[in-house]
């Protein structure tokens, strides 16, 4: 389970981490086959490669697959010449993934006309925001060597003495030379955003509420980190994080200007004080940046919670809480560059009878008001998908935002006078990281498909376009590589009428009929709709198998009624959607329906679970990951209790929780859990482990049970050598179970 970092909601938990987000593609091999252009004199298309080239090797060495330099980021910068990405690929030890920043090449006449590498660090930089001016903001462990006296960095007399463990911000000029640490932070830099004018830098930080000062803070830190005190005393509901503990501090705002920096170094100025039953949870400045919305989540009553818009004077620090709703979650501002109005989204709070449904409102900046935005697709349809990666146009008339889309994704722009939404792609390939040059209505995103990993395009002019937009590929350092296997879909209808699908990834040039692998994804509320790296599907066409990658209910990107069927039932009717499509694709004479295994993770685990006691031994083997096994033990120990607890209730769990069913699972199981896992805790799989021994009730040589375990991975297992491993040991149970092959222990295993 997973806060959704997809949707506007921003506190929606969401079981992520087997089944991945979002995957989307069309029939046929890979956007290779999709009509793609490129800006004069920038290269070949990524696209145009991937027809020549052939990596099924790649997807069988799973170190090579692993290795796999990456995007991760694009960002524009506010004069719209500096496109910057984020590459992810291996270090020279092979043992972690660093990630450096590159500016790539744009229309714009001072842009470079190749992909330009902005920094070298050892371990890696991470992108933090821009300068008002574009000067590239980022976070690194290496030194400032513009600062060096004898080969060591200089430190002020007042930090020396202990472990500096703070983060250092870096300033990377536009001009070029040499970066330079700008401040320095022990929890960090988020969210940075420069001001339109003024000069001002937003972002960010884990700040305590006890602390007088920045300097008491700074002394509080270091004693405690000196006496080696790890103890943290809560009053409020959540205590952890994903994979972290919370407190003592909480997330603040604060911004710096670059005309009070001495010595180098930022001035930095809290813009909020909140307690430590507060937490900022999003924030939105104006023009000059003297004025804030922010959303702040407030603890209630016991482990209840609800977000309110604040409204901060930032020169005076003063606030007053300006839109709350009791019984609702109000999050996500975003002012209009003309400061007249702020977009905000709505959720309910949702019960096991009240499912979740996101809905955008005006809020009228001089008068309080909030009105409801009717956003409807230009033949009058409401739109019911959940935006994210939202931005405004220049003029402030509508917003531009990425969606899942019945399988897929897009870029839309939604008209604020009317609420009409107009599609800006229509080539069922899936967006992130969205960006727009505001003086020329270019579109910058990240793409991807279940078939073809993330890469940077260009939607020439789109924010002003009244339909879709052709993309042009944007030169990179990231070579494009084809999947080994073709891609299709299966669709049918469920009980109650509605249309259902899934992708099915089918082996390349397969001769006979293929073993059926069938992957259940996370959320509950996501969609197979984007490449993912950590559940592959072609990594098991290239071993031979079809991949079935079915939407069930509560999938994103079908409308609300898509939600609503699954409310209040983890395993019913998403158990029944996801079986129907099984047997339509096990009906393919391309399928060998005698050899088959169900896999999935986080929610897919859960479901991958129900599965397991539900269907006796119709599978072969059944692997589950990061999965949800008792509700009633998991309502009270994920890290998201405040969602959970209101949805698993008595009743609910009395029909579907997987536990209670222990005793009738047949099929042999391949149990995966983190230790660092807060999401779903090491408890679930730890409980499930212990059932499957008792109910199995046989020797350690006559069990045909697995428990892989990480002592240091959270929900997603993300280390380069975990992640072979992982892929390692699920191919060699599944080549046991559903192949009739020995088990090959993986030799790094030890």
């Amino acid at each position: 389970m997973g806060v959704t970092t997809g949707a506007v909601a921003g506190r929606v938990p969401e079981v992520t981490g087997g089944g991945g987000r979002r995957l989307s593609a069309e029939a046929g091999r890979g956007i290779c086959k999709r009509n793609v252009t490129v800006f004069p004199g920038l290269g070949p298309p990524a696209c145009d490669e991937l027809v020549a080239m052939s990596d099924s090797e790649k997807f069988l060495q799973l170190d090579e697959f692993v290795a796999t330099r990456r995007h991760t980021g694009l960002a524009l910068s506010p004069d719209g010449e500096r496109l910057i990405a984020s590459v992810t690929e291996l270090n020279e030890k092979k043992n972690a993934y660093v990630t450096s920043l590159w500016q790539l090449p744009t229309p714009h006449p001072g842009a470079p006309q190749k992909p330009v590498r902005l920094t070298r660090g050892g371990e890696g930089e991470a992108f933090a925001g821009f300068t008002p001016e574009s000067d590239v903001l980022f976070t690194a462990k290496r030194p400032d060597t513009s600062r060096l006296q004898g080969g060591v960095e200089y430190e002020k007399p007042e930090n020396r003495g202990g472990d500096d463990e703070r983060v250092r911000l870096f300033r990377l000029p536009r001009e070029g030379g040499e970066a330079h640490v700008v401040s320095r932070r022990r929890r960090g830099f988020a969210n940075l955003t420069p001001a339109r004018t003024g000069g001002r830098v937003f972002f960010t930080t884990g700040s305590s509420p006890w602390a007088l000062s920045s300097d008491d803070e700074e002394e509080l830190a270091k004693e405690r980190a000196e006496l080696k005190v790890s103890g943290i005393l809560h009053t409020t509901y959540p205590v952890r994080n994903w994979d972290r503990d919370l407190g003592p501090e909480v997330n603040q705002l604060f911004f710096f200007d670059e005309l009070d920096g001495t010595d180098g170094e930022l001035v930095l100025h809290r813009v909020t004080a909140l307690s430590a039953s507060e937490n900022l949870d999003g924030y939105s400045i104006n023009a000059d940046g003297t004025f804030a919305l922010a959303a702040v989540t407030r603890s209630t009553t016991g482990y209840q919670r609800r977000t309110e818009i604040v409204a901060i004077d930032v020169n005076s620090g003063m606030s007053q809480v300006v839109l709350s709703r009791e019984g609702y979650d109000v999050s996500n501002p975003l002012i209009s560059p003309d400061g007249s109005r702020a977009l905000v989204w709505t959720c309910p709070a949702s019960t096991d009878k009240v499912a979740l449904a996101v809905r955008p409102e005006l809020f009228d900046l001089a008068s309080g008001e909030a009105k409801p935005l009717n956003m409807r697709w230009q033949d009058g349809t409401p739109f019911e998908d959940w935006p994210s990666d939202v931005t405004f146009t220049p003029d402030s008339s509508a917003f531009l935002f990425t969606a899942d889309h019945r399988g897929a994704g897009l870029i839309a722009r939604c008209d604020l006078a009317t609420g009409t939404v107009t599609k800006l792609t229509d080539d069922r390939c899936h967006y992130a990281s969205l960006s727009l040059d505001e003086a020329s209505g270019d579109v910058y995103a990240l793409r991807d498909a279940i078939d073809a990993p993330p890469t940077p395009v260009c939607l020439p002019g789109a924010a002003l376009a009244e339909a879709a937009v052709e993309p042009v590929t944007v030169e990179t350092p990231v070579p494009a590589f084809s999947v080994p296997g073709t891609l299709t879909e299966v669709e049918t209808v469920a009980e109650d009428g509605t249309p259902l699908r899934a992708w099915l990834c089918l082996p390349e040039g397969a001769t006979e009929p293929a073993p059926f692998l069938l992957w259940v994804h996370g959320g509950p509320f996501g969609s197979w709709n984007s490449w993912t790296w950590r559940w592959n599907p072609w990594t098991a066409t290239a071993r031979g198998y079809a991949v079935l990658l079915p939407d069930p209910a509560y999938s994103t990107g079908y409308g609300q009624k898509m939600l609503d069927r699954g409310w209040g039932q983890m395993g019913g009717t998403p158990f029944d959607d996801i079986m129907r499509l099984t047997n339509v694709a096990l009906e393919r004479e391309d399928i060998d329906e005698t050899r088959k295994a169900a896999m999935g993770g986080s929610y897919g685990g859960y479901m991958a679970n129900w599965i397991a006691g539900h269907t006796g031994d119709f599978f072969d083997c059944i692997v589950t990951h990061a999965s949800l096994y008792s509700m009633e033990q998991f309502r009270a120990t994920t890290d998201t209790s405040f969602f959970w607890a209101e949805n698993l209730t008595d009743e609910h769990n009395k029909l579907y929780d997987p536990c209670l069913f222990a005793k009738d699972i047949v099929a042999p199981m391949l149990v995966i859990h983190g230790d660092m896992d807060y999401r779903v805790p090491i408890s679930e799989g730890l409980r499930l482990w212990f059932d499957l021994l008792k109910y199995a009730n046989a020797s350690p040589e006559e069990l045909k049970h697995r428990f892989l375990y990480f002592p240091d991975e959270n929900h997603w297992i993300l280390k380069p050598g975990n992640s072979a491993l992982w892929y390692e040991t699920v191919y060699a149970f599944l080549a046991q179970h559903v192949l009739g092959e020995e088990f090959k222990r993986p030799r790094r295993l030890g």
